[in-house]
């Protein structure tokens, strides 16, 4: 089949009649509505600067205002009469890229026509106009100063918290009632409760958990929890329990809460806590209480025994001399064996120092003729009063009537422990050289101290025997009474 052939002029005029029927339309269209869209720039929240090719401005929305000289929307001025030089200054190099069909974006900070410092992100594109190419730039103002001062404040309060949570001794955490676990930590964390564990945050393990909190503290916690559902807000509610350190001790902890945070009903979903260690405090108070009650006791022991000193001192038959000095020499003794004790905090003292010091007022005129072995054996309170007293009595005895009466006479005083089915502590006291002995008609303070009071006070056996060549006093005490 042959082609058809088409006619160029008839082409044309087609073409032509069809161009003039697009200008119709085109024509028939209402004109944009400039006012309408001045309107939308002017309400937008970024600067809009419209800046023609001729370098007059088409229009300046009112976010614009602070870098101008002239109130917006400064249509028909000119640019460099409109704006503020610095500003001016920074828009000429962008301007000519614009015009050329380039868009540039770069990052500013400047004082504004106020001499206000302000950060913002600057934008120059190219204006099209159809056929007639780039008739001009758009420059958009994204100002961004208070963003970036909150962004500032946010990094300065992290940094102070920073800071805070390195010297706390608390370990702060906030608690969320809702999902009943600790969403943040801070502060010394597990190790302001001496436990090297770090988990308390992260939704592991929760607040109320057993295996942090020891059981019988719970109802204490759960307790807590309520009060604070309804306090006011920084209205503080404390509650002390112990936790669970990993190697199975406890620790005691006092933990403070506030609101932190309520709903929009007012309820409290989230509280602010702080927990810090009184471990240390709390043994502190319980080693206080023992304390006063060891020393309530210790004191009515001190005036049992200053009231039988002076019972047994001041006996029918001797003169005020005799019963002064007997009175004295055995207060003495007791006070010696008082300072060992307070300068061991009252914790026991070594058996030498015990013999030591019950023996002191004697050595100078026994002119080396105590003679003392034995290992420093630990005895507790109870023991090195006893002992110290009994010794001083022994070495009274000798030096008035046995081995240190005269210049010749010795005292040998040994001990040790021997193992069995009750471990036993020997101490073992021998006079000899000195002149005959023979028992007592009637027994002394120191029989009766020997054979009664070390009896009760240690559970101890004693044997005390008179021998003609001098004393000899053995006893038999239990370790777990002298250790």
């Amino acid at each position: 089949m042959p082609e058809l052939e088409t006619d160029p002029a008839e082409e044309n005029a087609r073409l032509r009649a069809r161009v003039a029927e697009l200008e119709r339309r085109l024509a028939a269209k209402p004109p944009t509505d400039l006012a309408g869209l001045r309107r939308m720039m002017d309400a937008a929240p970024w600067g809009i600067l419209v800046i023609e090719r001729s370098g007059v401005i088409g229009f300046a929305n009112r976010e614009m205002g602070r870098w101008l000289k002239v109130p917006p929307p400064a249509v028909g001025s000119r640019l460099t009469e409109a704006v503020t030089a610095p500003f001016l200054a920074l828009l000429r190099p962008l301007l000519e890229p614009a015009l050329s069909g380039e868009s540039t974006e770069i990052d500013v900070e400047m004082r504004d026509a106020a001499g206000e410092a302000r950060s913002f992100r600057l934008e120059v594109t190219p204006r099209t106009g159809g056929p007639e190419g780039v008739t001009g730039c758009v420059v958009s103002l994204y100002d961004n100063t208070e963003n970036r001062a909150l962004d500032r404040t946010i990094r300065e309060n992290e940094a102070h918290l920073a800071r805070v949570n390195a010297i706390s001794p608390s370990a702060l955490y906030i608690y969320d009632i809702d999902l009943g676990y600790v969403i943040w930590i801070g502060g010394r964390g597990g190790r302001g409760l001496n436990d090297p564990r770090t988990d308390l945050a992260d939704n592991q393990p929760t607040a109320l958990n057993p295996a942090v909190i020891a059981e019988e503290f719970l109802p204490v916690l759960y307790a807590r929890l309520n009060d604070l559902r309804r306090c006011r807000d920084n209205e503080v509610v404390e509650a002390e329990y112990q936790v669970k350190r990993k190697d199975g001790s406890r620790a005691w902890v006092l933990d403070r809460g506030v609101v932190f945070e309520r709903d929009h009903a007012g309820r409290v979903t989230k509280i602010l806590c702080a927990s810090v260690n009184i471990d240390e405090r709390k043994r502190a108070e319980e080693r206080r209480i023992l304390l006063l009650n060891e020393l309530n006791h210790r004191v009515k022991n001190t005036l049992a025994s200053v009231q039988l000193i002076a019972r047994q001192s001041l006996r029918p038959g001797r003169s005020i001399g005799e019963m002064a000095e007997a009175f004295n020499t055995r207060l003495l003794a007791l006070s010696e064996s008082h300072n060992i004790l307070t300068h061991e905090n009252w914790e026991g003292a070594g058996l030498r120092k015990v013999v030591d010091g019950a023996l002191r007022p004697f050595r100078s005129k026994a002119d080396g003729r105590i003679e003392t072995s034995g290992s420093n054996v630990r005895l507790p309170p109870r023991a090195v009063l006893g002992l110290s007293m009994a010794l001083h009595e022994l070495a009274t005895n000798a030096a008035k009537y046995g081995a240190l009466s005269g210049d010749h006479g010795k005292v040998a005083i040994s001990w040790k422990v021997r193992r069995g089915e009750v471990d036993r502590l020997y101490v073992e006291w021998v006079e000899t050289g000195g002149p005959p002995v023979s028992p007592p008609t009637s027994p002394g303070f120191g029989v009766r101290l020997l054979t009664r009071g070390l009896t009760h006070e240690m559970n101890c056996s004693v044997d005390l025997e008179f021998e003609h060549a001098g004393v000899v006093c053995r006893l038999a005490i239990p370790m777990e009474a002298a250790t």
